[in-house]
């Protein structure tokens, strides 16, 4: 039994858990799954297949490690690049093609047919409409300096809904869904009966929340999970963290969390119709306990309050329900409002430190923001600030509520003049 699979293993019998080793940790392990299937375990996995028409990678992983891909890919094998196929066109999965086309033209020879769904041009698009906004919010949330790609790899070879791309012998079935993205597909290799989910599955509660993201799609998510479940797949590559073998164990994996999706959808939508505010909801939605245990569904990177949001903003729009909401006053218009009643925003700001004290973190997270609303200089009020955002990111489960809550304490610190950033996980 390889490294990896027998790594595999130990998560899902609860050896060693998704906080000790996150799916997103850049290992870069590699090891064959299946007969000439490579797998590598980067920020974003890619997997390799030999074909006698050359190499068929699925996902080339991000823009940051290229070289370090191209040069594990060449260990594996010497041929040629004949196809890529996009999951989706996330930087982490989409953007480690640059590398293979410079290859292919240093050697003279015709570069790598890509594939993918038709709305990744249009994400390409957008990411370089919103260059300065994807720098700002992946630096707050893995904490971090983000220097997003400029340039990408468009595909040559667009579908819609499904595509059949044959390099040789094999068959890539590539299934159109909308899940985390809307450009997303999952990709089935029948001779080898490896299923590459993209991020469909990573290993943890799924991504349907991210709350500085756009619109994710969790009904229609559950539901490729269950296409997916039906193919009899042996090995499932995720997107993120270690393939899966064995038929029983990949169907369990596949329908639990369609399943943990679905309920969160039903919660959310009996709720909606019920006319719940978000609010209510978001108080009143959880997890079924049975899925919550699952080793695989941790909310070690997106937490599922976020994906109620995502469900309610997608099924409901914006307004959250509060009248006064709808077009509020402005922050700092509130908090001199609630420092006035007050009595002085050093009355809040002690407030604040009761509630940390009491462990109350939600509402001295909530007055220390009013008063720092009301007085932007105060320096209390920042110092108050690092320490509640600095005690919330030490509870934060999830990758993402862990950098905002950081990117807050580095906010204010930087009001005092510190530069000390607050202690900062892997991911």
């Amino acid at each position: 039994m390889g490294v990896v699979r027998e790594t595999s293993e130990k998560l899902l019998r609860g050896e060693i858990s998704t906080r000790q080793l996150h799916p997103l940790m850049p290992t870069g392990e590699n090891e064959e799954v299946a007969d000439g299937v490579m797998f590598y375990r980067w920020f974003a996995n890619v997997t390799a297949i030999k074909t006698r028409e050359g190499l068929v990678l699925v996902d080339t992983g991000a823009y940051f490690n290229q070289s370090a891909t191209l040069e594990l890919l060449r260990k594996f094998s010497p041929e040629r690049v004949n196809t890529v196929i996009y999951t989706h066109g996330h930087v982490d999965h989409a953007c480690g093609t640059p590398a293979l086309l410079a290859e292919a033209r240093a050697n003279n020879l015709a570069r790598p047919r890509v594939v993918g769904h038709r709305a990744v041009a249009a994400r390409f698009d957008r990411y370089k409409r919103t260059l300065g906004y994807n720098n700002a919010v992946n630096t707050r949330q893995f904490g971090r300096p983000s220097q997003w790609p400029t340039e990408y790899v468009y595909p040559d070879t667009y579908f819609d809904n499904q595509l059949n791309v044959v390099s040789g012998d094999h068959k890539f079935e590539c299934h159109h869904a909308r899940g985390e993205t809307d450009d997303h597909c999952w990709v089935y290799i029948p001779q080898r009966k490896v299923l590459c989910s993209g991020d469909f599955i990573i290993w943890a509660v799924p991504n349907a929340g991210n709350p500085q993201k756009v619109q994710r799609y969790a009904r229609e998510w559950a539901e490729a999970l269950r296409a997916m479940s039906k193919l009899g797949a042996e090995v499932l590559v995720p997107g993120h963290g270690y393939p899966v073998f064995g038929a029983l164990t990949v169907r369990r994996m596949l329908n639990d969390t369609a399943a943990f999706l679905q309920d969160l959808y039903d919660q959310t939508a009996a709720l909606m119709n019920a006319d719940a505010t978000l609010d209510e909801i978001i108080h009143a939605v959880k997890p079924r306990s049975d899925l919550a245990e699952k080793p695989y569904l941790q909310p070690v990177y997106d937490d599922p309050e976020f994906i109620v949001r995502n469900i309610w903003r997608l099924e409901g729009g914006w307004y959250d329900g509060v009248p006064s909401n709808l077009q509020p006053a402005t922050d700092a218009e509130r908090g001199r409002e609630i420092a006035a009643l007050a009595g002085g925003v050093d009355k809040i700001v002690a407030r604040a430190l009761e509630k940390l004290a009491a462990g109350e973190l939600a509402l001295a997270a909530h007055l220390v923001d009013w008063a720092v609303a009301a007085a932007p200089d105060d320096r209390p009020a920042h110092q108050a600030r690092v320490s509640i955002y600095q005690a919330r990111a030490d509870r934060a489960v999830s990758t993402m509520a862990h950098g905002i809550f950081c990117s807050a304490v580095l906010a204010s610190a930087k009001k005092l003049g510190q530069e000390t950033p607050p202690d900062q996980r892997s991911f």
